[in-house]
């Protein structure tokens, strides 16, 4: 039976074109709703009926929780809201299981969170579409997805192993026909970590023990006098300048602030959503009121996103998906790295800020002053530019056999990143003392930011166009239930590295069959196989074949099962092949060569003539590397519901890895190619326990989730080394260094102990040990250094409400974590001036204190035995976090009812609330020029 397409859905269809949603839902008939606003979330919220009904979004679809037997976990926007963030990966700390997270910075504009999937990292899908780009509003997200077993990700072919998080963005409204959302917050920044820079007499004491225990004999450069100078407080504070160089440009505290607004409609042919948001960010640095421009490191993002379906009749539907981005990142023309590893580096005792008649200090060899180059050099402006749209149309073919449909999309994305230089220069005055007269000389010229000046540069683009092809047939008999999809999709992108390079595209193509059965919900079976290639293989390496499978049974739903006590209870298992392409391959099958600029000398004059190089050999045998994935676990209720537990095991071995052999022949003089040889094992259990409902007027969910993962490493392609501790394999991954074994005494030196190859250590230097006794210290010596423990992360989720208040809190934790840190800015002086600070000298061994000390003598420059990798600089990395925390309250529905408001809802909330951790500094960020910040928030949202 033929459908008719009406002229009004025609005129429906051209109004979504036009991003028209909200005026094209005036002509709907809406679905009768009922629910009541101010409190429908809330009892989904902590209803134990609504848990395991919950839907899982995975490859194109959904499933219930109940029916999942696929690895996956998912977590829903308002578990999300809460979190005053700016990039969406921010909020998913401590709440999904087997992702782990790290954010090592929290620089304005570039605070990503790095995401760990069971070990590896994962691809990132939004709204069935590959992309990277997450900084958008929190309030856009319907649910993030972590797909980590083969089953779940096998149709994502050659990007399959690392695991997939799956973002799902909002598609229409809940509870009413048409709503209006505004939101509006506001939010103060704080450090985490402030550094404690040693300054004054301090300092100068400092430097002059590190001179003495460098060049033992030598004059201080610090008389008593002028110590005694800046210990009174009667240094000159223009020859004998004292600054403490990050409290002089770096700003205790930050703002930023965030207005959304949304639309969402619901209706029998049309559903729509559509937001703007804006997000700014005020930046770190100190400015000066007398430019006309900002200098500081601002951030400001403008977000518009309008996802709508419309059916034109009961068979075919369209999906019109648009998202744009205009982002603003700002800094001074100094670069925000570079004055902030000035502010590390720099002597506090080295310059004046300004001269007396307020010209810029400096030394004839300093001549780039820090405070102006934070606030006189200019600016830099990054602006950024995302475009994605997504187009779908989706037709049921029940006409031909029921359950059958087709689903044809097309997704066309374009990033574009553009950096406008509006530097200038300035001038310094240092001086000179001669015969008592002080005279300043000028170094460097000082320069105008002008209009239409400065100059630009494209800096990053982005091309991708993603095609995907499905044939689905879903259809019920009986108590059988039957789900097969058929799937081709392409992915053509090129970045700006292959457009610098005048590279071809990567091409990316999937082919793939999955086929669900359940039976009564009680008994399940799926199967997936898929067809992948990358275009920059070999022919013999392009294609990888990837089946999986997986069962499930609801034991629960057994006759013989006595639910009284387990009100539910199931069973899963999957096991499949994943594979993962290296996208920076470019066709290493062929021999390249490249044109030397020395070349070669013929006959007798010094004349080279340019030829052409060898590069890499070539090699047919590099392809994509694998994964072989076993999963089972169990997932239960009880108490009638209100408590879930579910538990999983992983085994996931990787084979094929990309490795260079470390012992391969130079003879030849050519580089060997990577080959796929190394194989690594990563496996691990993962737990969930949920407690949750209502009673009365008071809804409760607290909520556990810890994760434990181990790897080891089976192959390496190593040599056959002397040693046993000299191998990785058989090992966890990790760090190589030398075992430090405290310090070296008085009287230890390379003729009586064991001392670094080339070095004549000093009481006070670190002692390590030697494992090989060969009485030297070197590579020999070096083993595994890091913990072989089970990393364990997690979080404890909190929930509650009464009538109007609600309050929620995220705790996250990791431990049998261990760091390294940094020697760069864990050793005073090291550059012969800078990185002096309290953590860097309290408790150094001197002749004084040399049986408790915890760090080695101090001295000037780079200590080669201090330096080195070894156990000295490892430290607990484990930490305890209050990640996130909200309190809010809603108005009475009958007081906002008066005005046409659906809910008014003020609310407080906060980011990285309080940390317990064994270190000097955020266990995550560790020491960072932009430590990771404390967010207090507070806002408004209203529903109309």
């Amino acid at each position: 039976m033929k459908r008719k397409i009406t002229n009004i859905r025609l005129k429906w269809m051209i109004g979504l074109l036009n991003l028209l949603p909200v005026f094209a839902f005036a002509q709907q008939k809406p679905v009768t709703n009922t629910a009541v606003m101010t409190d429908s979330s809330l009892i989904r919220k902590f209803d134990p009926k609504s848990f395991l009904e919950s839907k899982v979004d995975k490859w194109n679809g959904t499933t219930k929780k109940v029916n999942l037997i696929a690895g996956a976990a998912t977590i829903y926007g308002d578990d999300i809201n809460s979190t005053p963030v700016s990039d969406v990966t921010n909020t998913v700390a401590g709440r999904l299981t087997g992702l782990y997270t790290l954010q090592s910075s929290a620089r304005t504009g570039f605070d990503v969170t790095q995401l760990v999937l069971r070990g590896q990292s994962p691809l990132i899908v939004i709204d069935g579409v590959p992309r990277s780009f997450t900084n958008f509003n929190p309030d856009d997200v319907e649910s993030i997805t972590v797909l980590k077993d083969a089953l779940s990700t096998s149709m994502y072919g050659m990007r399959s192993s690392g695991g997939v998080i799956y973002i799902t963005t909002k598609k229409q409204s809940k509870n009413n026909p048409f709503e209006i959302n505004f939101g509006a917050e506001y939010g103060a920044l704080q450090n985490l970590f402030t550094p404690k820079f040693i300054t004054g007499g301090d300092y100068a004491r400092i430097y002059n023990e590190a001179q003495l225990n460098t060049t033992p004999g030598s004059t201080p450069v610090y008389s008593d006098a002028v110590i005694s100078a800046y210990d009174n407080n009667t240094n000159n504070p223009f020859l004998q300048p004292n600054n403490n160089w990050y409290d002089l440009v770096y700003k205790k505290n930050s703002a930023q602030k965030r207005y959304h607004l949304g639309v969402a409609g619901n209706s029998e042919a049309f559903k729509y959503y559509a937001s703007l948001e804006h997000f700014a960010s005020d930046g770190n640095f100190v400015t000066d009121d007398n430019n006309v421009y900002n200098t500081n490191n601002f951030y400001k993002r403008y977000n518009i996103r309008t996802n709508a379906e419309i059916n034109f009749n009961e068979d075919i539907s369209l999906q019109l998906n648009i998202f744009g981005s205009v982002e603003n990142n700002n800094q001074p023309g100094g670069y925000a790295l570079s004055i902030m590893s000035q502010v590390y580096s720099t002597s506090p005792l080295a310059y004046a800020v300004k001269n007396p008649d307020g010209t810029y200090g400096g030394t004839a060899s300093l001549t780039n002053n820090i405070l102006a180059n934070t606030i006189n050099s200019g600016y830099v402006m990054t602006t950024n530019r995302t475009l994605n749209s997504d187009v779908a149309l989706k037709y049921k073919l029940d006409d031909i056999t029921k359950g059958l449909w087709a689903k044809a999309g097309l997704s066309i994305a374009n990033y574009y990143s553009e950096a406008t230089l509006k530097t200038k220069t300035f001038a310094i005055y240092y001086p000179t003392i001669s015969g008592g007269a002080i005279s300043y000389t000028k170094s460097g010229t000082d320069s105008k930011v002008l209009l239409g000046g400065g100059s630009s540069e494209v800096t990053d683009q982005l091309k991708q166009t993603y095609y995907n092809f499905m044939l689905g047939y879903s259809r019920d008999f009986g108590s059988h239930q039957l789900d097969l999809l058929g799937a081709y999709n392409g992915d053509n992108s090129l970045s700006s590295g292959l457009l610098s390079n005048g590279q071809l595209n990567n091409i990316l193509k999937t082919a793939g069959l999955s086929a669900k059965y359940s039976y009564n919900d009680k008994y399940f079976a799926e199967t997936a196989i898929s067809y992948s290639s990358f275009n920059k293989y070999a022919d013999s390496q392009k294609w990888v074949f990837l089946p999986s499978v997986g069962l499930g049974w609801v034991a629960s739903k057994e006759e013989w099962f006595n639910p009284s006590t387990v009100n539910f209870l199931k069973f899963r298992a999957t096991y499949g092949l994943t594979a993962k392409a290296n996208l920076s391959d470019y066709f290493s099958y062929l021999q390249r060569y490249s044109i030397s600029g020395s070349g070669y000398v013929f006959g007798t004059g010094q004349t080279t003539v340019g030829t052409a190089v060898q590069g890499s050999l070539a090699t047919t045998n590099v392809g994509a590397a694998k994964a072989k994935k076993l999963e089972v676990g169990a997932d239960a209720a009880f108490l009638n519901n209100k408590l879930n537990a579910g538990l999983t095991y992983y085994n996931n071995k990787y084979y094929d890895l990309l490795i260079s052999r470390p012992y391969a022949s130079t003879i030849i003089g050519a580089d060997y190619p990577d080959q796929n040889l190394g194989e690594n094992r990563f496996s691990g259990i993962e737990g969930t326990v949920d407690f949750m409902g209502r009673s009365g007027d008071f809804g409760y969910k607290i909520g556990v989730n810890v994760s434990l993962q181990k790897n080891k490493i089976l192959y390496a392609g190593e040599p056959d080394y002397p040693y046993s501790w000299m191998y990785t394999a058989g090992q966890a991954s990790g760090t190589f260094g030398y075992q430090s074994i405290g310090f070296y005494k008085t009287g230890e030196n390379a003729g009586n102990t064991p001392t670094l190859l080339g070095y004549t250590p000093v009481a006070g230097d670190i002692k390590y040990q030697d494992l090989n006794g060969d009485g030297v210290i070197s590579s020999l010596d070096q083993k595994k250094i890091t913990s072989d423990k089970a990393l364990v992360y997690g979080g404890l989720n909190l929930a509650f409400n009464y009538k109007g208040f609600d309050f929620s809190a995220l705790v996250q934790g990791v431990f049998n974590r261990e760091v390294l840190l940094n020697t760069a800015y864990m050793l005073a002086l090291n550059n012969n001036t800078g990185y002096v600070l309290d953590y860097t000298t309290q408790n150094r061994w001197t002749p004084s204190n040399q049986e408790s000390a915890t760090l080695p003598r101090l001295t000037l420059g780079t200590n080669l035995n201090n330096n080195v990798s070894s156990t000295f600089w490892l430290r607990n990395g484990n930490y305890l976090r209050l990640k996130n925390v909200e309190l809010g309250y809603s108005l009475p529905a009958h007081l906002v009812s008066r005005l046409k408001i659906k809910k008014l809802r003020f609310f407080v909330n906060g980011y990285n609330m309080l940390t317990t951790s064994k270190l000097d500094f955020d266990p995550e960020s560790l020491v960072n020029s932009f430590p990771n910040q404390r967010v207090i928030n507070g806002g408004i949202s209203l529903t109309l």
